[in-house]
């Protein structure tokens, strides 16, 4: 006996295409990149799957409205251990937000990775980086005066509660960020980023339990553009663009 299926109904297709970003219409600025950097970080932490280190496979970040709470508390220890792996504590749950953000109690859980907003300035374009003046879309007369380029750089500050996992920590995320800068790019539309170094390993001896941290530098740039349109004699009007170098 041959099974009979009926004939599928067809009916609209669905919209497959997503909406563009606020970077497509309006470019990236300093402050939109610190979000981008806590989100790459949240996104990297939030499942084993996407961890290349074996010793932190159980340090996963979730969200929460009071953050992510060790399971473990670190104490002072009078001992150094002798393994690497025996100061890295499983099952940590990682805190992850800005630098400025940080509460009393917040900066006391670790592990942690936060991340700074480092200074940021402008440099002049040379004639070889200018675009050619003409007319854009809106028939509005650019120029090749009012463009910069803008470079700055961020800092994410990876914390722990040893210097075996403030070390581990600071590898991973910078590898991550090495292996993707090229995509974080492109899809951020900047003109520049890499992953520029990972700091020593430091002690904070101010805190109260015993934290190590390191430091993974990256560093951007892109061209910011903008137009002044006449409206009077006096008043003028202010709109921005940007491009990629």
């Amino acid at each position: 006996m041959n099974n009979v299926y009926p004939e599928p109904v067809w009916t609209f297709p669905q919209e497959a295409l997503e909406p563009c970003s606020s970077f497509f219409y309006v470019g990236p600025s300093p402050f939109s990149l610190t979000g981008v950097f806590l989100r790459l970080l949240q996104y990297h932490f939030s499942t084993p799957d996407n961890i290349e280190e074996p010793l932190l496979k159980d340090y996963i970040w979730s969200p929460s409205d009071k953050g992510c709470l060790p399971t473990t508390d670190y104490g002072a220890s009078s001992s150094e251990e002798s393994s690497v792996a025996s100061q890295v504590v499983p099952g940590s749950r990682l805190l992850i937000r800005t630098s400025y953000s940080q509460d009393p109690a917040a900066a006391q859980q670790l592990p942690g990775l936060y991340v700074k907003r480092e200074a940021f300035y402008t440099e002049g374009i040379s004639l070889l980086d200018r675009s050619l003046p003409g007319l854009n879309s809106r028939g509005v007369y650019e120029g090749t005066e009012h463009q910069v380029n803008v470079i700055g750089a961020h800092s994410l500050i990876c914390r722990g509660g040893s210097g075996a996992e403030a070390d581990l920590l600071g590898q991973e995320v910078y590898f991550r960020m090495l292996h993707y800068q090229q995509v974080i790019k492109k899809d951020f539309q900047l003109g520049r980023l890499q992953a520029k170094s990972v700091s020593e390993v430091r002690q904070q001896p101010e805190q109260a339990k015993s934290a190590y941290y390191s430091v993974v530098r990256m560093e951007w740039a892109y061209v910011y553009r903008w137009l002044v349109i006449p409206e009077a004699p006096i008043l003028k009007r202010l709109t921005t663009e940007f491009i990629e170098t």
